[in-house]
């Protein structure tokens, strides 16, 4: 809102935009534009620390030259991933013979994936969680995420403890004046994943290493899903939509409340 920088999971999500942009339409170029964007906030973004571990900045300048935050994110590296695996497959320039220019940074990021706890009670960062995890199985279903099965089964894994927590803290029964809709909509989108992954994987018997594992994991999760519709429907009313913390963030709370009640444009590769 102030302009006073970048942050690096917001420009994954203007990647997977410009890769959606450009199937819908059948345009190459947009998947280009996603190309150049991903190429260019690895670069700005991913550091090396003088412990030699890899990682990116959580948030930069405007023009990307300098960082403003030098944490990192929880879940940034794994949505470069599978924003990059993304790209990868749906680039206008892939090439199956050469290596593609996303590569180096696709192993950066997987370094950086590897034994994370992405546990969160946030409801915003569980929503991303499970979405990233649909996004994932629909890679790997395409076989460009093959061999990060271990990846979405930790994913799911995460989800599972944290909306234990949320769950626990009850904050869905609380006056919509102490709530920020937009986070919890988050939640809602992530949510509708659920059902899309245990259809991909009983449908695939052949397709995924573990499917007793995810099975048991995404029936755990079944639990879970009636705070979609609780959600949804305290948001649809116009009277919990009045209230400063609504009007506050009325434009990203539209969006989110918009893409809850269709999800398949941002969840459906």
């Amino acid at each position: 809102m102030e302009r006073d920088g970048q942050y690096y999971h917001y420009l994954t999500k203007w990647m997977h935009c410009l890769c959606k942009v450009s199937s819908t339409i059948a345009s190459p170029t947009y998947a280009a534009w996603a190309l150049e964007l991903a190429e260019r906030t690895h670069k700005a973004f991913y550091h090396i620390t003088g412990h030699g571990e890899k990682r990116l900045y959580w948030k930069m300048s405007i023009d990307l030259s300098r960082p403003q935050v030098n944490s990192m994110g929880l879940h940034d590296p794994l949505d470069g991933l599978i924003t990059f695996l993304e790209i990868r497959e749906r680039s206008p320039v892939r090439q199956k013979l050469q290596p593609h220019s996303l590569d180096a940074a696709i192993s950066d990021l997987t370094d950086m994936c590897l034994g994370v706890n992405w546990t969160t009670h946030d409801p915003l960062g569980l929503g991303g969680l499970l979405a990233d995890a649909w996004r994932l199985a629909q890679l790997y279903s395409d076989n460009t995420a093959s061999g990060l099965s271990e990846l979405l089964e930790d994913m799911l894994d995460a989800a599972l403890v944290g909306l234990s927590i949320f769950i626990q803290e009850d904050s869905t029964n609380r006056t919509a004046a102490s709530r920020l809709a937009f986070r919890e909509l988050g939640l809602s989108i992530g949510l509708q994943a659920v059902g899309r992954l245990e259809s991909l994987v009983a449908g695939s018997p052949n397709l995924f290493s573990n499917r007793s594992r995810l099975g048991s994991l995404l029936d755990a999760l079944q639990q879970y899903l009636p705070l979609l519709e609780k959600i949804e429907q305290f948001w649809l009313d116009s009277n919990n939509r009045e209230v400063p913390a609504w009007q506050d963030h009325a434009e990203i709370n539209m969006v989110m409340l918009a893409t809850s009640l269709a999800p398949e444009g941002y969840l459906d590769l």
